[in-house]
């Protein structure tokens, strides 16, 4: 299956509401407003530090804030800051490595699609995923018995 980690998806939480936020801010009013575990919080915080996505500022006034702009950051950023290079297979992307390279006969089609990804995701801005309206939540019959038409 391929899906992103839960550290990526908290990692664009966080990133969300950095974006948003555009004052500094610790790693435990993250936590609080994302209502994140505030340990992971304050180890992915570190990775997209480390990685040059944001900036961190010690003192009363400090905190976390990007970077750089967020059409400047894309997907494949922070899956790199968070969980390391992008591997489709074994057999792509940096660290190619796989016991049945000599004789695969889907190793070029996968190399493609792998590719094809990599660009997708390397494209693919903070800007993009956050100007998309958060997605709506079904509604439950409570609320539709409660609510005041119908009935």
């Amino acid at each position: 299956m391929l899906k992103l980690s839960k550290k990526v998806d908290y990692g664009l939480i966080l990133l969300s509401h950095i974006g948003r936020q555009r004052i500094p801010a610790s790693a435990r009013e993250y936590a609080e407003r994302s209502q994140l575990p505030p340990h992971m919080v304050a180890n992915i915080l570190k990775d997209l530090t480390s990685a040059g996505l944001l900036t961190s500022t010690r003192g009363a006034q400090g905190g976390y804030e990007l970077a750089r702009e967020t059409s400047a950051i894309s997907l494949a950023d922070v899956i790199l800051a968070l969980e390391g290079p992008i591997s489709l297979v074994e057999c792509a992307g940096e660290d190619a490595s796989c016991r049945m390279i000599d004789n695969c006969p889907t190793q070029d089609p996968v190399q493609v699609i792998h590719r094809k990804l990599e660009e997708f995701m390397h494209g693919f801005t903070l800007d993009e995923i956050f100007s998309h309206p958060p997605a709506q939540r079904p509604f439950s019959l409570g609320e539709l018995s409660s609510g005041g038409g119908g009935g």
